[in-house]
């Protein structure tokens, strides 16, 4: 197996990984949203406090940060470019000429 056929599938399986863990927050999205708008409901009663809506508020937009994150994630380590291959690979096993 060479080293670029190595990185590849290196690159796919953590595009896999990455993929878990986006599906795994897209499954808490319907009950954080739910929690926020209750939260935001209760923001009419009287003496209704405004720190677990923001809580919430802010949970939620760090997880829509955190998937967006991961989703280019997933595109950059599943294309596995040249970029990938640079970085994971010693620049003397890029370089036939380098032995000289």
């Amino acid at each position: 197996m060479s080293t670029k056929t190595a990185v590849t599938l290196v690159s796919r399986a953590l595009a896999i990984y990455l993929l878990a863990w986006f599906v795994s927050d897209f499954t808490y999205l319907p009950p954080q949203l739910f929690s926020l708008f209750h939260y935001a409901n209760r923001l009419n009663e009287i003496g209704g406090s405004s720190y677990s809506r923001d809580w919430e508020l802010i949970s939620l937009a760090s997880r829509l940060v955190r998937m967006v994150l991961l989703f280019f994630g997933i595109q950059w380590f599943y294309r596995s470019g040249p970029a990938i291959q640079q970085y994971l690979l010693a620049p003397e096993a890029d370089d036939p000429d380098s032995s000289q």
